[in-house]
Parts: C-alpha cells; sequence; structure tokens
C-alpha cells in the first residue's frame, strides 16, 4: 500500500510539474493542485495499513477459495462466498476511506483515458470521442 500511495504522490508532482510548464495553468490552479494533494494525504492518514493488509490477504484466501470451487463445478457456493466477502468489506471502515480517497485521487489526476491499442478503439474512432 506504501508503493501505491508513493506512485500516487510521485504522479501528482509529475502532474504538477507538467502543468507549472503549461502557460494556462496559472498559480493558483497550482497551488489548489498541491492542496488537493495534502487532502490526500490526510484522507490516507486516516486508514490503518494493518488492516488493509490483512484485508489484502483475506481477498487472496478467498480468491483462491473461489477458483477451486469454480473449478469443482461448485459455481452457487462460490457466489455466495464472493457475495458474503463483498458485505464485509462493504461494512469495513478502513476500506470506506480507502475508497472514498481513492475517489479523491480519481478526481485530481489529469484525464488519462487515451487509447493504448488499435484493438481498443475498434468499435469508436478516437475522432468521435473528442
Amino acid at each position: 500500500m506504501k508503493i501505491q500511495i508513493n506512485l500516487f504522490f510521485g504522479s501528482i508532482l509529475i502532474s504538477s510539474v507538467v502543468f507549472a510548464q503549461q502557460p494556462e495553468l496559472n498559480q493558483m490552479q497550482l497551488q489548489q493542485l498541491m492542496q488537493q494533494a495534502q487532502q490526500m494525504q490526510v484522507c490516507m492518514s486516516r486508514i490503518d495499513q494493518q488492516a488493509l493488509m490483512a484485508w489484502s490477504e483475506k481477498a487472496q484466501a478467498v480468491t483462491a477459495d473461489i477458483k477451486s470451487l469454480c473449478k469443482a463445478g461448485q459455481r452457487d457456493k462460490a457466489l455466495d462466498i464472493a457475495i458474503e466477502f463483498g458485505r464485509a468489506m462493504a461494512k469495513d471502515e478502513n476500506l470506506k476511506i480507502a475508497q472514498e480517497c481513492g475517489e479523491m485521487a480519481r478526481s485530481m489526476m489529469p484525464d488519462m483515458s487515451f487509447p493504448t491499442s488499435k484493438e481498443e478503439v475498434k468499435e469508436r474512432h478516437i475522432c468521435d470521442m473528442q
């Protein structure tokens, strides 16, 4: 998780450097970006990192169980386990905060919805997306 947080703040820093080089981005906008980064940091500090690691380990175990059940043809049981685990995750306060922080992060990032291959835009040309 710390690596993800560091990568996020690294991308914010890179974005701010790139934005700073653009003449249409004024000082006020740059300060706003930095303020949002600070808010993001405060948001992330509210999360119990050990609890997130525990959820991550549980998720890996549940995923393995689900795959095993699916392979054995026990699809209904696999679905029941997935739903039960999903409901438990939805109730966890740390995961709610992490989701909130993630939404905050997405709102801060520049639009990065560019295709990476021609297959991605087979149905719709890039010119039609503008």
